[in-house]
């Protein structure tokens, strides 16, 4: 049977543990893009131009992390553009051509209040900061064969930022979060195992890929337990093709 292919997206780089899990990641020979937040990036810059000459792509995760839904669009451009700078002159420091520009909302939230899991292009603000991105050069990268119903009834394949298909529900291990019964590391293991493609949990669905999240400041004990058990799924991790939508 033919291996399923997994996207890994990580969000809220780069933490304090940003190195342990770049070191990690390329011990297990497993490519990602990380979503930068640019207060983070200007602390840590030399990090992430590490990460990028190991093969890394870093994308970005706004300035400070806001609620799109709250925020104005001159605030929305504001905290995209400075951002999108930031990574410019990481890259330029490097010396590695930007593949691509990716951007990812913080907490998914694209703009709306009303309908918070749908790209909807008709509402009027989720319209202007899908243009903004347009306007900067974001597209959402080819990622090949993602086939849920309920991921494209959402939009999320028409929408020029990166949502996810599998969330890993990695930040219930901080200290009281808890969602659905998820709340420690054997829990959000155990969800690895269920089988509920049209419920966001297709891991062992193998009709279509995947775009797993996962978040970079969670320890390294619980990160490399989540990769591991991810890898006895029979999945290959890959870099989406630079081709775009």
């Amino acid at each position: 049977m033919k291996k399923k292919i997994s996207y890994l997206t990580i969000d809220d780089a780069p933490s304090g543990n940003f190195i342990e899990i770049i070191d990690y990641l390329s011990d297990m020979e497993v490519p990602a893009i990380f979503f930068c937040e640019g207060r983070k990036l200007e602390k840590r810059a030399d990090k992430a131009v590490n990460a990028i000459k190991r093969g890394f792509v870093i994308g970005n995760h706004s300035f400070d992390h806001p609620n799109f839904s709250e925020i104005s669009i001159e605030e929305a451009k504001y905290q995209i553009l400075r951002t999108d700078r930031i990574i410019e002159d990481i890259y330029k420091q490097s010396g590695v051509t930007r593949p691509m520009k990716v951007f990812r909302f913080p907490y998914f939230n694209n703009g709306s209040k009303d309908k918070y899991l749908t790209c909807d292009w008709q509402n009027e603000h989720i319209r202007a900061i899908q243009n903004i991105l347009q306007e900067l050069g974001y597209k959402q990268p080819q990622f090949d064969n993602i086939n849920y119903g309920w991921f494209k009834k959402a939009g999320f394949d028409k929408c020029l930022n990166v949502d996810r298909t599998y969330d890993s529900f990695d930040w219930c291990l901080k200290d009281g979060e808890e969602i659905f019964g998820y709340h420690d590391l054997p829990s959000v293991l155990s969800r690895i195992d269920e089988d509920v493609p049209e419920g966001g949990r297709g891991l062992n669905y193998n009709y279509s890929n995947e775009i797993i999240l996962m978040h970079n400041w969670i320890s390294i004990e619980a990160f490399s337990a989540i990769i591991e058990k991810l890898l006895t799924k029979d999945i290959v991790f890959t870099i989406p093709e630079l081709e775009v939508k």
